[in-house]
């Protein structure tokens, strides 16, 4: 407890943890960066189409996220790696040629002008999913330091391909292609880096476990993800766009605490010191979340003209809201990583449940912002309670003297 309260609350950049914090912080604030540019350069219209298709890329990439779960659980195990990385492999070759396949899907069910942006969001999430590997590796063995770096160069790379696509053609299309050019990038960085075996005295694939951290990722990822999709989908294309705007505030509530359960997952695949990471890193994710919401509340005009600028005044007075959601959604990361980490069906069934609740209510009721930013409310408190309860469920569980 004391190493990991270190670790998470640790004295400075110069020690892993701080260093790490900084690392992702940089990779949040340049992705503001992109969306804040994106949305004063692109318009409404355009910033709505290319919103959806970057919370679509967030969704593809529960691919990457289960392969890099899969293999830093086994870094830190000292169990082969091989079989994850080939899975990672294979993996990223079936999304990007079976995304690219469905891109008039895409493209149609979003009202894009052509199948060009869903194309490079297809090559982005096979980019990701091909880089995987390599930070599951360092991730594992507790490289925090050499994860960040490999994390703001990412982000780096992501950003300055979208920016320079946006500087020559103020489009979705150009913005995505840069960004799908910037992933590409990063993953040859961090292959260098981190150099994970293919080859191993014993072959296979480590499909199982790939795809049980999957399913769960997957339904919390699309949860937390797919309302800016809905509103694209659901709401006049102005609307979308204010949607979108407000949603800026969500991401940074969600973010922000992003690294105390990247740091805290090796830690919660340990039995001994699961207990203590999961208190310490709820009480860290929650004080965050709650600080934002106040703070976005109290300057909420000031806030939407830095961030989005004057044409979304609209969605001021909603902004609390936005924020309010990304500090459930943070606070639910760390839950199911915490459940993740210790291979809790429960949580999937229960993820896959909220999210079908949510899509059809947003699909019935909403007719205008409120109708997908309230019953998103819902769903993460939800979301949140079961990860609560759960925790408890099992704390008693392994402890028989336990009460109250």
């Amino acid at each position: 407890m004391p190493q990991l309260a270190r670790r998470l609350l640790g004295a400075g950049l110069g020690s892993s943890a701080g260093t790490l914090a900084a690392g992702t912080s940089l990779a949040n604030a340049l992705g503001y960066v992109l969306t804040v540019a994106a949305a004063r350069r692109l318009g409404p219209d355009e910033f709505g189409a290319f919103s959806a298709l970057l919370a679509l890329i967030v969704v593809g990439n529960v691919a990457a996220l289960a392969v890099q779960a899969t293999t830093a659980r086994g870094a830190a195990t000292g169990r082969p790696v091989a079989p994850a990385v080939r899975s990672g492999l294979v993996m990223a070759v079936v999304l990007g040629v079976g995304l690219c396949a469905l891109s008039p899907v895409v493209s149609a069910a979003l009202r894009l002008e052509s199948v060009v942006p869903a194309i490079a969001s297809a090559v982005a999430i096979a980019a990701l999913a091909a880089t995987a590997p390599s930070l599951g590796i360092v991730q594992g063995r507790e490289r925090f330091r050499l994860l960040a770096a490999l994390v703001s160069i990412q982000a780096a790379l992501r950003v300055g391909g979208g920016l320079v696509g946006m500087a020559l053609h103020p489009t979705a299309s150009a913005a995505l292609i840069g960004i799908a050019a910037g992933f590409m990038a990063a993953g040859f960085v961090a292959w260098a880096a981190a150099r994970p075996p293919v080859s191993s005295p014993r072959g296979g694939f480590a499909v199982r476990a790939t795809l049980s951290s999957g399913a769960m990722l997957l339904g919390f990822v699309v949860l937390t993800n797919i309302d800016v999709m809905l509103a694209r989908h659901v709401l006049p294309t102005e609307v979308s766009g204010l949607y979108a705007a407000g949603s800026i505030f969500t991401k940074i509530a969600f973010w922000l605490p992003q690294f105390v359960p990247m740091l805290a997952f090796p830690a919660l695949a340990d039995p001994e010191r699961r207990r203590g990471a999961v208190a310490l890193g709820v009480a860290a994710v929650a004080g965050c979340g709650a600080i934002l919401t106040a703070l976005t509340w109290a300057v909420a005009d000031l806030a939407v003209d830095v961030v989005a600028g004057p044409d979304y005044g609209d969605v001021v007075a909603w902004v609390p809201g936005f924020s309010g959601l990304g500090a459930l959604y943070a606070l639910a990361h760390l839950l199911v990583y915490a459940h993740l980490a210790r291979g809790d069906r429960w949580t999937t069934a229960v993820l896959w449940t909220v999210l079908t609740g949510y899509v059809l209510t947003v699909e019935i009721w909403a007719h205008d912002l409120s109708g997908v930013l309230v019953p998103g409310l819902v769903a993460a408190g939800m979301v949140v309670l079961w990860g609560l309860s759960r925790e408890r469920t099992h704390r008693r569980s392994e402890d028989p003297m336990a009460v109250g």
